[in-house]
Order: structure tokens, then C-alpha cells, then sequence
């Protein structure tokens, strides 16, 4: 086989190294999250119910209080029975209180310990990046989606302008599966291997801009997709890839501004010329 490979083989080569494992990883981690907030939810509300049922005796302790009080007004032996009764009835109410105090005192507990449980599991999961992916699709799922692919696109790029990259990332995903033969997808490609390689994901912004190549190989962006390819398989030390992609860049593309970037950089990836020996004189 020639040293400039067919750039279909190498596409297929990285998608199996590009794997999908993080899919399932950050599906397992939203599933786990979930049921931490969905305990700490139904623990907060039960500690609601708690306080609820607590103001409620306090309000029924102060009921029977003003009863004992009007009755204190009274004289004889009827007055002596309703006092017995409130009393009892006051004792009753405040057993209850302290009981109640001491249940919202155990449900605030535990509450506490669910939530530092959630930052425990959140600080570190957030050294693997799978904490950061899960928040930016929440923050992604919270956002109104255009019905139509322009304004979507723009919705898009406008997230990543404002530094979200991760949600600007997850829109061009969806772009993408929305809207894959748009002409726009192209745009949607390239930003998405743009933002790939930026975070040092190579392997996957090399397939991200083959696809711009080969699936809208007469738009605007192909040529810069070929030559942002060629400069990601440097950094995945693909020298001769990188070569064969700015020689296709220069074959297909010969009036671009991008053609001419790659004539440059053709000749700083040209390997060094032998020297020529010159030939011995004769004696």
C-alpha cells in the first residue's frame, strides 16, 4: 500500500478507536443522579409534611390555651373539669410536638447526608468529564428549540459564542439527526469538529471533518474541513495522512484561501532532501 492511505480507510479505522463508551456511561451517571434527586425531593417534601402537621399543632395547642383562658374566667365546679381536660389536652399536644420535632429533626439529617452523598458524587465525577456532560444537557434540554433549521443552527452558534461550548456542542448534535441532508449540516459538521479538536477529542473531529468532505463535498466549508482535518492528524502524529489530506485539499480546492494555507504547509511536511554527494576526484 502507497504511504498516502485512502482517508475513507483511516475514517474507519478511528471510528472504531472513537467508540462509543461514553454514551452509556453518562446515560448510567443521569439514571444514578436522578434517583439521588428524586430521594432528596421526596425527603424535602415529607419534611414539609412534617412542619405542616407541627404548625398545625401549635395552632391547635394555642386554640385550647385561649379556651383555658376564657374558662379561667369561669367559677365552680365546671370550671375545675374544663381546666382539668385542657391541661390534659395541652400535655397530649406538646407530647405530640416534641415527638414531631424530633422526626423533622431526623428527616433534616437525612436530607444532609443525601446532599453531601450528591457533592461527594459530583466532585468526582466531575475529574472525568461525565458531570460536565450531564449538566450540559440538562442546560440543553431547558432551552426552546426552533422548528426550523436556520434559526436552529443560529440558536447553535450563538451558544458557543457565549463560551457554552458543551450546549453548543449538544445542539449540533441534534442538528445533525434532525436535519442531516440540510446544506447547513455542513456548517453543523465543521463547528462540531472545530469544538471536538478544541478539546483535544482528535479522533472524532477527524470523522466530523470527513464528513464535511465527503457528504457536502461542494460547500463553502469542505475545503477549510479538509485542511482542519490535515492539522488534527498532526496531532495524532499521522504525518503521511496529513500530507495526503493537503494534497487532496490542493487537487480539489485550488482557488481557495484554504489551498493555499496547505501549499505552505506541504512544504514544511515534505520530508528533508538527502544531500547529493559529489563524486570523489580521481587520483
Amino acid at each position: 500500500m502507497s504511504a498516502r492511505r485512502p482517508l475513507a480507510l483511516l475514517g474507519l479505522a478511528l471510528t472504531a478507536l472513537a467508540g462509543c463508551a461514553t454514551s452509556s456511561r453518562v446515560d448510567r451517571l443521569e439514571a444514578r443522579l436522578r434517583d439521588v434527586e428524586d430521594q432528596a425531593d421526596a425527603q424535602q417534601k415529607s419534611l414539609e409534611q412534617q412542619r405542616a402537621a407541627i404548625q398545625d399543632g401549635i395552632g391547635k395547642l394555642d386554640q385550647k390555651l385561649g379556651e383555658l383562658n376564657a374558662a379561667a374566667r369561669r367559677t365552680g365546679a365546671d370550671l375545675a373539669v374544663r381546666q382539668d381536660r385542657l391541661e390534659e389536652g395541652s400535655t397530649s399536644l406538646k407530647g405530640q410536638l416534641e415527638e414531631q420535632q424530633q422526626r423533622v429533626a431526623q428527616l433534616e439529617g437525612t436530607v444532609k447526608s443525601l446532599q453531601a452523598d450528591n457533592a461527594t458524587a459530583i466532585s468526582v465525577l466531575k475529574g472525568t468529564g461525565a458531570w460536565e456532560t450531564y449538566q450540559s444537557k440538562r442546560r440543553a434540554e431547558e432551552l426552546t428549540r426552533p422548528t426550523e433549521p436556520a434559526p436552529f443552527l443560529a440558536l447553535a452558534q450563538r451558544e458557543e459564542a457565549s463560551g457554552d461550548r458543551a450546549v453548543a456542542r449538544q445542539l449540533y448534535d441534534e442538528f445533525l439527526r434532525k436535519w442531516p441532508k440540510d446544506p447547513r449540516a455542513a456548517e453543523a459538521l465543521y463547528r462540531t469538529g472545530d469544538l471536538q479538536a478544541g478539546d483535544k477529542r482528535y479522533r472524532e473531529a477527524v470523522l466530523s471533518f470527513g464528513k464535511v468532505v465527503q457528504e457536502f463535498p461542494k460547500s463553502d466549508r469542505a475545503p477549510d474541513a479538509l485542511y482542519r482535518m490535515a492539522e488534527t492528524l498532526q496531532q495524532l502524529e499521522l504525518k503521511d495522512d496529513a500530507r495526503a489530506a493537503l494534497q487532496d485539499l490542493v487537487q480539489k480546492y485550488p482557488s481557495s484561501a484554504a489551498a493555499k494555507k496547505a501549499k505552505a504547509r506541504l512544504a514544511e511536511l515534505a520530508p528533508p532532501k538527502a544531500p547529493v554527494k559529489k563524486p570523489k576526484k580521481r587520483q
